[in-house]
């Protein structure tokens, strides 16, 4: 069978060794965010820790619902990017292998209901295509949050900080959360504060619509 699914985790990129510029004065200018961000979180998965935050991966010989739920856990932990308790479960307890039928399946992570789908396709030879898909919905902690802004920004500013994000939400999956974090950033000879929005994608955490973060 060929899966057609997403996955990896942490972001766009890991700068916890990366240096930072020397000190400054924080921005006079500019509205900061309440929460300051000084260090790294260290629970924050990366992809070698991913599979670590899981039950162990079902066998080939395992029935073929439980392969896909366990798979379906692992995409929804990426997504969150901290390790947290998960269950899954599908409508009908089993996933329909009929071409065009898409069955609902469910994983809460932390008691938090994530939305996921699959589909299988018409046989191509000896091949069952199908497509495990994410529901619009995502969960977002807020450890994800404050450690992911460290690990892709200290590295440009030694002044991060975020708004207040509540301990865990379910958010829409790849769209504006409306939460902000800001790093400090020298315009004109001026230091200031920039903000960036966040979503969430198939990564985990997306700062500022996946550009990478620019040095001031």
């Amino acid at each position: 069978m060929i899966a057609l699914v997403t996955a990896g985790c942490g972001g766009s990129g890991s700068h916890d060794n990366a240096s930072r510029p020397a000190d400054t004065a924080p921005p006079k200018s500019g509205k900061e965010l309440p929460i300051a961000i000084t260090s790294a979180e260290p629970g924050l998965l990366t992809v070698k820790t991913l599979l670590g935050a899981l039950p162990p991966e079902p066998t080939d010989d395992a029935a073929f619902t439980e392969r896909v739920l366990w798979t379906m856990r692992k995409h929804t932990v990426a997504m969150a990017g901290i390790p947290g308790r998960t269950s899954a479960a599908c409508e009908g307890d089993k996933v329909s292998e009929k071409p065009g039928v898409t069955t609902r399946c469910t994983v809460t992570y932390n008691g938090v209901k994530v939305p996921w789908s699959i589909r299988f396709e018409e046989p191509a030879g000896d091949l069952k295509p199908y497509e495990i898909t994410n529901a619009g919905q995502a969960v977002l902690p807020a450890k994800s949050v404050y450690g992911e802004f460290w690990r892709e920004y200290n590295r440009v500013s030694k002044h991060l900080r975020c708004g207040k994000v509540p301990d865990l939400e379910l958010v829409a999956y790849g769209q504006d959360t409306g939460h902000r974090c800001q790093y400090a950033s020298s315009i004109d000879g001026k230091a200031r504060w920039v903000n960036v929005p966040v979503s969430v994608g198939e990564r985990g955490v997306i700062f500022d619509n996946g550009r990478s973060p620019e040095s001031p």
